[in-house]
């Protein structure tokens, strides 16, 4: 079944009339859904499977998404030796997260292993096919058994100043995405309530496509807590449990939760041999799942109640920040941002052109990353004992938001022609890692000479809802960001925001709740910012350790000149003076050194070359004799002649009698020919 509707020309969204169609179940028929996605030459298959049985061992739903685009999508081969597709590129991780915490709220109480896959088999650089695959995914679900709330959709609203992808269900916003040159609260609002409207459209269509097709859903399923468990635990636990909930130290309340065991409340009531016979028919889930349950009542109870944290602190208040730089010796630049028991070491290395990744994806040009973050979120900084693997999907996802907040004060390639990698190591975690990444990088560049001109800085803020109220919590640990209800990621300058990542354990949020939070998290990166401020507030000298940069311009024309046939002039120039050179096709130059002096021996050597013209002097060396003359190398590539006629030596008969080879003389250029080869004189030198 073959369904299309048309979107309206919407500024910043849609710059021209946009028909997307949707093909319904007509492909990948083995699936329990499939849709097939079109806009333009952009098309997007969707399928969705599920397990025959549920697990029996969670309470969530095992739901994993892939995101693939395979070259073909765009005419291109692959690159590399093996020319086909490898493990997911950083983008397919990235648009598969995206679609992951879009949908995942969604889906409850359906404990079946869930996939859905998202495929591009053919793309339109005017559109973005993870939008539409996002699309395409609610439609699939919906219309598949899979139990789901309700439609979503999602959009891509950009310009000058920002990108945003806003998801929603027709009446609360499920999961956003931003980036911008640090825009204020209030544009990206509005940006937000614009978005909003057209997902309404995009959804109605979708209700009238499920309707028509009238999918048979299966049944949620309930779990059924065991009433005697239940009483006994508050019987038993419910001192522990407020004392845990009361613990701010990590380590101290994990000590206290490992007490909440139903071994531990077997012995308890091991004299009742009634009870124990009774507790005996239930397994350490079970037992998980009332913990689970008594935890996130307590917790909301404390806030709701008693208007209390578990580690004290007021709902707006972050906790206590230490910060250190330049604490590796060797590296261009370091520092460690520690906000509570949320620790960050966060190192910068500069680089040449040579060092920029290239990136390839569904674009007509290759692109070059000259800035980039990662991130590595290693065992030990939550105590586990476990092996490093390669970086997981949230690593990809943390790295590529700190590298999105950070971006926009990055100086351009001109006025700082270096290639940039930081790199954020976390040391400790309890809680906003990728924000502890944010701010320990900001003082890493600043300690590394990177001439940012301001700090940039990032919160993290939770929620608890509880009837038809809720509370914000800023700076969320580890802890209130499982039991709570949002995770909230705001970064900026104290200008504006710069990147954001929200997702949401809710069906969705008001529009109420995403802006005070944006104005809470404004306050809370103003509050860290002048923190950072007094330890660094204005970049360093360049590390002795980094290299050292010459930019020459020149005209474009004398590129090839500098090159020579086959390289062999610039590769000569490097080889003598150690050092790296590019050379762009505006005819800037950039040469990097060790140190200045072999910087400034081959920006001489370069300008020998390039300001060529009658008249000039040089230091020359003899490289060939004949009787008539030497044919003098004046610079690499260029070679003259001195007749004998103008040494300036009086009559000399054989010019080998006077001159040997390797020989170096002081010459002046006496006339350039039209191909550019010149003759050379001596005389007028001692004038």
């Amino acid at each position: 079944m073959k369904y299309s509707f048309v979107l309206p020309t919407q500024k910043n969204i849609f710059s021209n009339e946009k028909t997307i169609e949707f093909e319904v179940n007509t492909i990948a028929k083995q699936a329990a859904s499939s849709v097939v996605v079109k806009s333009g030459t952009c098309w997007v298959l969707v399928a969705v499977t599920f397990s025959e049985n549920p697990r029996q061992d969670i309470d969530f739903t095992p739901l994993t998404v892939d995101y693939l685009e395979r070259m073909y999508a765009i005419g291109k081969i692959p690159g590399g030796f093996f020319k086909k597709e490898g493990k997911p590129t950083d983008q397919e991780i990235l648009k598969a997260r995206m679609i992951d915490r879009t949908i995942r709220p969604l889906i409850s109480n359906f404990f079946h292993d869930v996939n859905v896959y998202v495929q591009v088999f053919s793309a339109d650089v005017n559109e973005s096919p993870e939008i539409l695959g996002l699309i395409g995914v609610s439609l699939a679900l919906n219309i598949s058994p899979i139990p789901i709330l309700c439609p979503v959709s999602a959009t891509l609203y950009k310009n000058d100043s920002l990108e945003l992808v806003l998801a929603s269900t027709k009446d609360k916003i499920t999961m956003i995405e931003f980036k911008g040159k640090q825009v204020n609260e209030e544009t990206l609002f509005q940006a937000i309530k614009e978005s909003f409207e057209i997902n309404k459209k995009i959804i109605e269509f979708q209700e009238k496509i499920i309707e028509d097709i009238k999918p048979e859903k299966l049944s949620s399923s309930i779990i059924q807590l065991p009433e005697t468990l239940e009483k006994l635990y508050l019987e038993h636990f419910s001192e522990i449990t407020k004392q845990a909930l009361n613990e701010g130290d990590k380590k101290k309340r994990n000590e206290l939760l490992n007490q909440l065991s139903l071994d531990n409340l077997k012995q308890k009531v091991a004299e009742n041999q009634e009870l124990l016979n009774e507790l005996n028919q239930y397994n350490d889930f079970q037992f998980s799942l009332v913990k689970k349950k008594y935890l996130k009542e307590f917790l909301k109870s404390q806030v709701f109640n008693e208007k209390r944290r578990i580690d004290n602190r007021s709902f707006n208040e972050i906790r206590p920040i230490t910060i250190e730089t330049g604490v590796l010796p060797y590296p261009h630049g370091s520092a460690i941002f520690t906000r509570g028991q949320t620790q960050v070491l966060s190192v910068v290395t500069l680089g040449t052109k040579a060092d920029q990744q290239m990136v390839e994806g569904l674009t007509l040009e290759e692109e070059f990353k000259r800035f980039m973050h990662h991130y590595y979120f290693p065992p030990f900084s939550v105590g586990e004992a476990k092996r490093i693997g390669p970086p997981s999907r949230r690593e990809i996802g943390h790295g590529n938001l700190a590298e999105k907040a950070l971006e926009p004060l990055i100086p351009d390639e001109f006025s700082f022609p270096y290639t940039i990698r930081v790199v954020s190591e976390v040391l400790e975690s309890n809680g906003s890692t990728s924000m502890a990444s944010v701010c320990g990088s900001s003082l890493a560049l600043m300690d590394a000479g990177v001439p940012i001109e301001q700090h940039v800085a990032g919160i993290s803020i939770g929620l608890l809802t509880h009837n038809n109220e809720y509370i914000l919590l800023t700076d969320i640990q580890g802890f209130e960001d499982f039991f709570g209800e949002m995770d909230f990621k705001v970064a900026g300058t104290k200008n504006g925001i710069t990147a954001i990542q929200m997702d949401t354990k809710l069906d969705g949020l008001t529009f109420d709740i995403v802006y005070n939070t944006l104005i809470r998290a404004k306050e809370a990166r103003e509050k860290i910012i002048d923190i950072m401020n007094s330890k660094i507030s204005k970049p360093n000298q360049l590390s002795p350790r980094a290299p050292r940069v010459l930019v020459i311009q020149i005209e474009p024309s004398k590129i090839p000149e500098i090159i020579g046939p086959q390289g062999k002039i610039i590769k000569k120039i490097i080889e003598e003076t150690n050092t790296k050179i590019d050379i762009e096709e505006d005819g800037r130059v950039i040469i990097y050194s060790t140190n200045e002096q072999d910087g400034e021996k081959a920006k001489e050597l370069i300008e020998n070359i390039t300001n060529f013209q009658e008249g000039k002097i040089y230091l020359g060396k003899i490289v060939r004799v004949e009787p008539y003359g030497v044919f003098v190398k004046i610079a690499e590539g260029k070679i003259g002649l001195l007749h004998v006629s103008e040494a300036d030596m009086g009559y000399v008969r054989d010019a080998r009698e006077v001159f040997k080879i390797n020989d170096e003389i002081v010459v002046k250029i006496l006339k350039i020919d039209e191909m550019g080869r010149f003759t050379l004189t001596r005389k007028g030198l001692n004038q």
